[in-house]
């Protein structure tokens, strides 16, 4: 995690919590490495936060994360840029006028994989909460757990996408 600790140390004092919690949550709790490291680059795409993003990346990268698992974590923040304005639009509007509209969103890449399906979906998650899309977060979390997993991973998903968020929350408010 050089890349990451390098970028940390950027961070004003105020911010000690997200150092100590940032290095938890990344050395894996209840998902795979690979699982984490996904998790993790999927809401650093979706922050859009550049330094973090290539932080994240090149540790992921130096961790062994497969190449699938990249490719993966890239397509779920794309993805979850549409899916979480559009899905979010529906339930906020609570109009049948609109639920009743098919989609007619072309999602694909969430059934054609890099690496699993159930990772694809974990990894949906914290974009998913980060966005605030209620709807988004209990598709991926019924996947999820469909495919064999459970809360603890889901917790510690969008635990990641909150440390996150608030790194580059903090980050920036360092450049203020």
């Amino acid at each position: 995690m050089d890349q990451i600790k390098e970028l940390l140390t950027e961070l004003p004092e105020e911010a000690k919590d997200l150092r100590i919690n940032l290095k938890r949550v990344l050395e894996g709790e209840s998902l795979t490495s690979d699982q984490t490291w996904g998790t993790a680059l999927a809401a650093a795409y979706y922050i859009r936060h550049p330094e973090l993003t290539a932080a994240v990346l090149a540790d992921a990268k130096a961790a062994g994360v497969a190449e699938a698992t990249l490719e993966d974590a890239r397509a779920a923040a794309a993805i979850m840029g549409m899916n979480t304005i559009y899905y979010r639009f529906r339930h906020l509007m609570k109009s049948e006028a609109y639920n009743q509209r098919p989609a007619n969103l072309r999602m694909m890449r969430m059934q054609q994989v890099a690496s699993t399906k159930e990772d694809f979906e974990l990894f949906s998650i914290g974009p998913a909460a980060l966005a605030g899309c209620e709807m988004c977060l209990k598709a991926h979390e019924a996947a999820v757990k469909k495919g064999g997993m459970n809360e603890d991973n889901v917790h510690d998903a969008v635990r990641i996408a909150s440390i996150l968020h608030g790194v580059a929350v903090a980050l920036d408010s360092a450049d203020a």
